[in-house]
């Protein structure tokens, strides 16, 4: 047994119920292997491979500085609280570990104490500001806002409160030993294991920010949306205010601003929306034009000039509000510098719209809305892996995972999209569990194409039908906006089961409801697709209403394929395809979660089934055991009451389909789950 595995099996096997999981072993040997040898990693670990130990282990025992980056809170609270803490008392040794966050989440010392300066006695916010004082000065918090025993208002805290470094005097501020933001970039330096968020990640790699430590390796878990986070890093926006607010800002501070200078940021905004606005309201793809070329560059121009401004202005001449004795000039520095590194960036910007061309392989876009006196330019990357090459690949070793990376098992798609090397280990293990005996998947052929106007009326009656066979305890998931508004606007009324839609609380609390409540059904879109986590009976049925391909319209989407229709490449199979079935396979995830986790996933649209692509589909999913109708045996093994479950609408309910009356009447809401086991064993299956 090679040594990684020996480590697991006397490491992890503490763990209560441990069982050896053959995906998680080759998941280590892999990973082991990218960093002895330098290469890098791409690994598919279906639900209940036990990633995180799989590259936990292979990490501690290099004794190599890594950096885990995730794509939710709930997995840096899994790693930070339950994970890393078993194996640091596992192993009989502290693992030093820092979560990286960015600047605004701590603190800012120096504004704290001027906001308790500035306010009166009966200001309502009075009471949270001497608690934080009080905390602070106790050390009994480390100024993560995250972490406070109570709520502060958040305007107040981008207002007033949190640190940023358009106004930080650094080493010269009297706080500055003891910053909380300081204190946890000195964390992350000391610790081997830091834990960060992909849009941090690649936020910090593209700006050279330096919010995260020089490391060795860096596990990007969840790593299906990294192509998404690495375009955002790339992607640069303008919108309305920005100009407007720098200017507003360089006012308060200075009292003899030239004239020019203003009249020059406000003609060239002027000139802006006029041109903007005549558009209407909408999304317009940017085209070479020389009168946007004209405005938008007349906007550089005048941001560069307030930077030549204030590059030469004596910073005393500033006016500054509550600063501390002794430290005015300091401080006047800081802000003047700052304030022109905003305006260097702005007309940067700008510039990068002026000087838009063809083939640039990027999507440029402009969103305007008159009626709220708002327009934003948008220019983003096709794809990213052109950029992470220089970046990333070359000066790291980088191990990608999560449990939606293969279509029809192999990473042909992810590695174009991120531009991996050739020479990238590449796995796909599966789960452990044993979806045909767990999981159903029914596929209704009747019902009309997606893009038939009658198809949401004629799903509606299927999803009811399915919803009263599993007694609600199901998520309804959509894939747009528009279809959960039309689908739970139709069903809810008639529902005898608890129902919410994704608009009706915060996704936390929707979660917390759903796990509480009986028989709950939850009608959501993409948000609720990925990272929930909903084991055992709660969660028994998903039903998803159409493939999720993206939109044509989306300028990202639009630009990229007609780019390879252009090149007689095959923008379907070769980029739209791969993404709906990557979006499919993180829906279908979340209905088994653990060995004992049974149920339904239901796709209502027939392409699966009828369109030469839908092998493709199939292959990708988990093999779940395939059904083509809603039969009897289905029904009695997700009914195990006849009694009426209490009716939303205070009224009896049921239910009949075509050429059948079921005859059910609804389950109690409290009624115990059903046992799949009968209807799993059946043998009608495809």
């Amino acid at each position: 047994m090679p040594e990684v595995e020996r480590v697991i099996e006397q490491i992890v096997s503490q763990l209560p119920g441990y069982s050896p999981r053959p995906q998680q072993f080759e998941m280590a040997r892999t990973i082991s292997e990218a960093i002895n040898t330098g290469r890098h990693a791409l690994i598919e670990a279906g639900t209940g491979s036990g990633k995180s130990f799989g590259y936990l282990i292979p990490l501690i025992e290099s004794g190599k500085k890594a950096v885990i980056s995730t794509g939710t809170i709930a997995l840096q609270e899994q790693l930070l609280f339950k994970d890393i803490p078993f194996l640091a008392q596992a192993y009989g040794k502290d693992i030093k570990v820092a979560l990286a966050k960015g600047r605004s989440n701590y603190i800012c010392l120096r504004k704290l104490y001027e906001l308790n300066q500035a306010l009166s006695p009966i200001d309502p916010s009075r009471a949270a500001v001497t608690e934080l004082i009080q905390l602070s000065a106790r050390k009994y918090w480390n100024g993560d806002r995250a972490e406070l025993p109570f709520n502060v208002d958040p305007r107040v805290w981008a207002d007033s409160l949190g640190s940023d470094g358009e106004d930080c005097l650094g080493p010269k501020c009297a706080n500055w030993e003891f910053t909380p933001h300081r204190m946890a970039r000195l964390a992350c330096e000391d610790a081997q294991i830091i834990i960060a968020n992909h849009a941090l990640y690649f936020t910090d790699l593209v700006t050279e920010a330096g919010i995260l430590p020089k490391h060795d390796i860096v596990v990007f878990d969840e790593a299906h949306h990294l192509d998404r986070a690495a375009v955002g890093a790339l992607s640069v926006q303008v919108s309305r205010w920005m100009s407007g607010k720098l200017l507003q800002r360089v006012q308060r501070r200075f009292s003899s601003v030239p004239g020019k200078v203003i009249d020059t940021i406000a003609t060239a905004e002027h000139d802006l929306m006029d041109m903007f606005y005549a558009r209407g309201r909408g999304q317009f793809r940017l085209e070479r034009d020389p009168l946007f070329e004209e405005n938008t560059h007349q906007m550089a121009e005048a941001l560069s000039r307030l930077s030549q401004w204030l590059g030469t202005t004596d910073a005393s001449q500033m006016t500054l509000i509550d600063s501390e004795p002794g430290m005015e000039k300091a401080r006047a520095e800081v802000i003047r510098e700052q304030m022109q590194s905003v305006a260097d960036d702005l007309s940067r910007r700008w510039e990068h719209f002026a000087t838009l061309r063809t083939g640039d392989r990027r999507a440029n876009w402009l969103q305007t809305d008159p009626t709220r006196d708002y327009y934003e330019l948008n220019s983003a990357p096709l794809d990213a892996g052109e950029s992470l090459e220089p970046m990333l690949w070359k000066t790291r070793t980088c191990v990608l995972t999560s449990a939606t990376l293969a279509v029809d098992g192999k990473f042909d798609f992810v590695r174009r999209e991120l531009g991996l090397p050739d020479n990238t280990l590449d796995r796909v293990l599966g789960s452990p569990f044993d979806y045909p005996n767990q999981a159903l998947l029914y596929v209704p052929r009747a019902l009309p194409l997606p893009n038939d106007p009658k198809f949401t009326e004629a799903a509606c009656p299927e999803i009811e039908q399915i919803l009263r066979m599993t007694q609600g305890r199901a998520f309804v998931l959509c894939t747009s906006y528009r279809s959960l508004r039309e689908i739970s606007q139709t069903l809810i009324p008639n529902l005898p089961f608890p129902c919410k839609t994704q608009e009706d609380l915060p996704r936390a609390r929707l979660v917390d409801w759903f796990k509480t409540t009986p028989n709950a059904v939850l009608f959501a879109t993409s948000t609720f697709w990925e990272g929930v986590d909903v084991p055992g009976d709660a969660l028994s049925c998903v039903i998803i209403d159409k493939l999720p391909f993206s939109s044509p319209d989306e300028p990202v989407v639009q630009a990229r394929t007609e780019q390879m229709k252009a090149k007689d490449e095959d923008w379907f199979g070769g980029y739209v395809l791969p993404k709906a079935v990557l979006a499919l396979k993180q829906g279908f995830g979340r209905l088994i979660r653990t060995h004992s986790d049974k149920g339904l996933v239901a796709i209502l649209d027939r392409r699966v089934v009828t369109m030469r692509y839908g092998d493709i589909v199939l292959r990708s999913l988990p093999p779940a055991r395939r059904i083509q109708t809603l039969a009897a045996t289905l029904e009695a093994a997700f009914q195990q009451s006849t009694a009426r479950p209490a009716d939303n609408r205070t009224r009896a309910a049921t239910v009949r389909t075509p050429g059948a009356d079921l005859g059910y009447q609804g389950a109690r809401s409290n009624a115990p789950p059903p046992d799949l086991d009968a209807v799993l064993g059946e043998p009608s299956w495809d």
